[in-house]
C-alpha cells in the first residue's frame, strides 16, 4: 500500500483538514516557497505524520495538484451539454468557464496558476505529463459534438483547432512574463483583457475557414 493510500484510510474530515491546510500554503506561496512546517502547524498534525502519508513535499504537492486538475476537468464536463456547437463560440465559452472556476475555487485556481506558470525544475517532468493529459482532455472537449457544417470544403477541422491552439499558446507565451509578476487574482483581470484580442483573431480565422 502506498503512502497516499494510507491517507485515504483516515476519516474524511481529517483528510479534508489536512488538504485544506496544504492547499492554503501551496496556493499562497507556490511550490518552492511553501513550508511543510507551516502546513503541519495549520493542519494540527506532527510533521512525521505528513511524510508518512505523502513521502515527500513533492509527492504531497503532486497529490494536491491532481485533485485540482480532476476537479477542474469535472467542472468542464459538468457543462459539456451546454457547450456551443460552433468552434469559436465554444472556445470563448470554455475560457469563461475557466474564469468562473477561478472565482468559485480561488484556492485551487491559485494552485494551478502557480504550478503551470512557474514550474520548479525538480517537478518539471511530472508537470509535463500532467500538461499532456490536460491537453488531451481539452482537445476532446473541443471536438465532441462540434458543428462541422460551417467549414469550407476541404478544411480539416483538426488542423484549424491546432492552428487556433498554437495562436492561443503564442498569446499565452507573450503574456507569461507579465502573468508571472501578477497575483492569481490580478491575472484574471489581465486574461479578461486579453480575451478581446483573442476574439479579434478568431474573427479573422473565421473568414478564412468558414463558408460565406
Amino acid at each position: 500500500m502506498s503512502a497516499a493510500e494510507n491517507f485515504t484510510r483516515i476519516p474524511p474530515e481529517e483528510q479534508q483538514r489536512i488538504l485544506d491546510a496544504c492547499l492554503e500554503v501551496f496556493s499562497q506561496h507556490g511550490y518552492a516557497a511553501a513550508s511543510t512546517n507551516v502546513i503541519v502547524k495549520q493542519a494540527g498534525i506532527p510533521k512525521g505524520t505528513l511524510f508518512y502519508y505523502f513521502g515527500s513535499k513533492k509527492d504531497l504537492f503532486l497529490y494536491l495538484l491532481d485533485i485540482a486538475i480532476a476537479r477542474y476537468i469535472k467542472e468542464v464536463e459538468r457543462h459539456a451539454r451546454e457547450l456551443p456547437d460552433e468552434l469559436f463560440e465554444r472556445l470563448l465559452y470554455l475560457g469563461r468557464e475557466r474564469m468562473n472556476f477561478a472565482l468559485r475555487e480561488p484556492g485551487l485556481y491559485r494552485l494551478l496558476f502557480n504550478a503551470f506558470v512557474n514550474i520548479p525544475p525538480e517537478i518539471q517532468p511530472e508537470m509535463q505529463e500532467r500538461l499532456r493529459r490536460y491537453a488531451i482532455a481539452g482537445q476532446q472537449n473541443l471536438l465532441d459534438g462540434l458543428d462541422h457544417s460551417r467549414f469550407r470544403p476541404g478544411v480539416v477541422v483538426e488542423q484549424v483547432i491546432s492552428m487556433v491552439t498554437l495562436l492561443m499558446e503564442g498569446i499565452y507565451q507573450r503574456a507569461l512574463p507579465t502573468l508571472s509578476r501578477l497575483s492569481a487574482e490580478e491575472s484574471l483581470i489581465y486574461i479578461d483583457r486579453l480575451s478581446g484580442e483573442v476574439e479579434q483573431y478568431f474573427e479573422m480565422i473565421q473568414r478564412g475557414v468558414y463558408e460565406t
